[in-house]
């Protein structure tokens, strides 16, 4: 299937786009997210931690080009753990 080439983009409530890391399938760093939220994540730790460096699952997710840039686009439930950063 062929990944849809998007020049402008408004993303609907509680979605996210991710830049992948480099080799990675399931890590990457949120690019851009919706009006309604989905930035930055809280783990539960002492004291949190705040990323936008994400783990998320890779079913979750659809491939999305903008600019020449693959990015993945999902809702803010894909997102399985942070990275700290």
């Amino acid at each position: 299937m062929a990944t849809p080439v998007i020049n402008n983009l408004v993303l609907p409530g509680s979605r996210i786009l991710v830049l992948l890391d480099v080799g990675s399938k399931t890590t990457g760093v949120i690019f851009r997210r919706s009006e309604q939220g989905g930035g930055f994540f809280k783990g539960a730790t002492l004291p949190e931690i705040e990323s936008a460096h994400i783990l998320f699952i890779k079913e979750g997710a659809t491939p999305v080009e903008i600019d020449s840039i693959e990015y993945m686009a999902m809702h803010v439930n894909a997102v399985v753990g942070i990275i700290p950063t």
